[in-house]
């Protein structure tokens, strides 16, 4: 039934609702927000071009989706409104607003309350192709020295936190996000006497990330030398901690690998400092000749876009793939 006259504030709640319901992994929260947000800027532009609301926020000022309606939505206010969204927004995030619009707009046709899709004519801006960088294995070498160097003692400064750490980032791949995370109880041996590692990542997707003996050597270090500091923590608490025992975060992760890049003299990578190792394990297999499924698989890629269909590597290769990786002969240089 055609909705006349009805608020987007009205409908954007069941749309949610069935986003969640019809995905196949569900919505986690961030994903609900994130919908929630793109729609609140598609309204609040098209409610100012209205003249629903000033060019400037007020603090009396409705709520964008209150004064916009479901008729508001054709395909020359979302014109109007895409013109400034562009000149506004990074090309990634323009590109996420458009997609969360079209699957508002068709969710609405197909619920009758829009006769046609306006956004069928509406085009993202393609985003500029950026090829990860990472780095070289000179570059490896230095960021491994400068971890292992001796240096004065200081309080906040664990050195057997930084070999395990760093022992990890190199070898594994995981997003800085997903090490923090890590719980002693996600390293196991698996039925082939293999260590290897279970991570939570994007979408709550959960992957196993063989870890190399090189890797084990220095968190069985860190681990002896966490017992005789702070004692035992339960199995399912962070396995990576300060040296104050306070769980490793994003922010402190983050200073420890500024810091080797710094004292490296290696250059720093676009983005997240850790996600430098990210690329560096990626390419680092690729080089080697691993299957790009099994890279897809070990890195916890799902990109449809780009696929467009869901690539699963076996066990053994995704298995065979961690081994190859060339941060092992960096480790195993440095194994007492």
């Amino acid at each position: 039934m055609h909705c006349m006259g009805v608020p987007l504030s009205e409908v954007v709640d069941q749309f949610l609702i069935d986003r969640a319901t019809l995905t196949r992994r569900g919505l986690t929260e961030s994903s609900r927000e994130n919908y929630r947000r793109d729609i609140v800027v598609w309204a609040t532009v098209i409610a100012r071009q209205t003249g629903r609301l000033g060019d400037k926020p007020a603090p009396d000022d409705p709520a964008p989706l209150t004064v916009v309606l479901v008729d508001d939505l054709t395909e020359t206010q979302i014109k109007n409104a895409y013109r400034v969204i562009r000149l506004q927004e990074a090309v990634s995030t323009t590109q996420r607003r458009v997609g969360t619009l079209r699957l508002l707009c068709h969710w609405l046709q197909l619920e009758g309350h829009l006769g046609v899709d306006p956004t069928l004519r509406i085009e993202a801006p393609e985003r500029p192709v950026r090829l990860p960088a990472g780095w070289n294995d000179d570059e490896l070498e230095r960021l491994a020295d400068a971890v292992w160097e001796e240096r004065a003692p200081h309080a906040r400064r664990w050195p057997a936190l930084e070999r395990a750490t760093f022992a990890l980032l190199s070898t594994t791949g995981v997003r800085a996000a997903e090490l923090c995370a890590v719980s002693e109880q996600s390293l196991r041996r698996d039925s082939g006497g293999e260590v290897v590692m279970s991570v939570i990542g994007k979408g709550n997707r959960q992957r196993i990330v063989p870890v190399p003996p090189e890797a084990i050597t220095f968190v069985e270090e860190y681990l002896r030398e966490r017992t005789a500091r702070f004692g035992t923590f339960p199995a399912a608490s962070p396995l990576l901690r300060r040296a104050d025992g306070v769980p490793l975060t994003r922010g402190a992760l983050r200073h420890l690998v500024d810091g080797w890049i710094a004292r490296s003299g290696v250059p720093k990578q676009e983005g997240e400092s850790a996600h430098g190792f990210r690329h560096t394990y990626a390419k680092g297999l690729i080089r080697s000749g691993v299957p790009a499924p099994a890279v897809q698989a070990l890195l916890g890629h799902e990109d449809l876009k780009t696929t467009g269909i869901y690539v699963k590597a076996t066990a053994a290769d995704v298995r065979d793939a961690a081994l190859l990786s060339p941060a092992r002969q960096v480790l195993r240089d440095r194994t007492p």
